[in-house]
Parts: C-alpha cells; structure tokens; sequence
C-alpha cells in the first residue's frame, strides 16, 4: 500500500512539473527577456531574428519557430546600458544561455583571435563591429 501511495505521488508531481514546464513556454516573454523568433525585418523587440538558432540546434526553421529560442538580456550584451558603449574591449558580445523547452543553449561570442572554448561547437556567425573586432560564436547544448 506505501508502495502504491509513493509511485501515485510520484507520478502527480511529474505531470504537475510537465504541465507547470509546459505553460512556462506558452506565456508572454518574462521581463528583461527576449525571444528569438522574427523572421522578417523589421524585428521588434523581445522579438528579435531567429538568427543561428535553427542551424545550431539541427532544425529546420518551420520546426525552430513551434518552440523559438528565448533568452535573458544579459546573455546578449549588446541590449544592455549603456548601448552605445558595448561592448566593452576584452568582453564578450554574447555570453549566457538561452532556451527552449526541450535544450539550454550556452553562447560565447568572442573575439576571432581568441581560442576557442573547450568542448564547445562552432564557430558561426561572424560579426564585426564599430570597434574594430571581429565576433564568433560558439554554442554548447545540454538537455533539459
């Protein structure tokens, strides 16, 4: 009987988790977070391009937009203040994690002349910037 009793709670708890982890996802974008899911200029903020989300994660864009990457701002550091100063010099552009609700995405965006992180995927997306450098971004997934 304890047995039946700790199996039916253990199971209430996962479909409670299942279905709290499911409505997360189905909200508005939480403050001080973005979302990448625009495909089309222009985007407007939280809604930013979909950008190199669907090649890093091995999805086909119509695939990629059921469950689009959302992201802190921080993770980004382009959107925080003051924004006419980021980034700074020997500072990443890109360094966080980002989400979907089946994958954490961490991204580094570093200098091009900087050495790659160990274990990590990429590099993709170049960028260069106002000041002169030049930004590649690595990713690293782990399972949620």
């Amino acid at each position: 009987m304890k047995t039946l009793l700790a199996s039916t709670a253990v199971a209430a708890m996962l479909v409670f988790a299942a279905v709290a982890s499911a409505g997360y996802f189905n909200g508005p974008v939480p403050a001080n977070h973005h979302i990448h899911d625009c495909t089309a200029a222009p985007c407007v903020y939280p809604h930013l391009a979909v950008g190199f989300f669907p090649t890093i994660l091995s999805e086909s864009r119509a695939d990629y937009l059921n469950h689009p990457a959302e992201c802190n701002d921080a993770t980004d550091k382009s959107l925080l203040p003051p924004l006419d100063e980021k980034p700074e010099l020997n500072q990443p552009l890109r360094a966080g994690v980002c989400y979907t609700p089946t994958t954490l995405i961490h991204l580094r965006s570093i200098d091009i002349n900087d050495p790659a992180p160990a274990g990590w995927s990429g590099p993709i997306a170049p960028v260069t910037l106002g000041n002169g450098v030049t930004y590649v971004t690595y990713w690293l997934l782990t399972p949620r």
